[in-house]
């Protein structure tokens, strides 16, 4: 769990950094927090929740597989939280968004 913590910052601030204040791709944000980028999509901005969401996802993590350990799951619970951070980050990434990617804002304005 305290890689997870210690994880945490430096992963939202390669989030925050590559979403570029709303001039950015967003790239990092889709790869480490799938799970808030996706919930972003659907309402079309990063809200509180979603933010909130972010910051618990890492420690979150940490604290799934630490139950995980003792219970002698860890091989299995780490491998389904990696195909599923995975599989997000894939949809996230390959799926064009309209309010979250440079490109889809910039095709958009020059066919209007």
């Amino acid at each position: 769990m305290i890689i997870f913590l210690v994880a945490t910052p430096i992963c939202l601030f390669l989030a925050v950094a590559s979403g570029g204040g709303g001039h950015g791709n967003y790239f990092w944000a889709k790869v480490l927090f799938p799970f808030t980028m996706l919930s972003a999509s659907l309402t079309g901005s990063i809200d509180i929740p979603f933010i909130i969401l972010a910051i618990v996802q890492y420690p979150r993590y940490g604290v799934i597989l630490g139950l995980a350990s003792k219970r002698g799951w860890l091989t299995r619970v780490a491998a389904q939280i990696l195909v599923a951070h995975v599989l997000a980050a894939a949809i996230c990434v390959f799926v064009p968004d309209e309010n979250f990617s440079r490109y889809e804002r910039s095709s958009a304005r020059s066919h209007t």
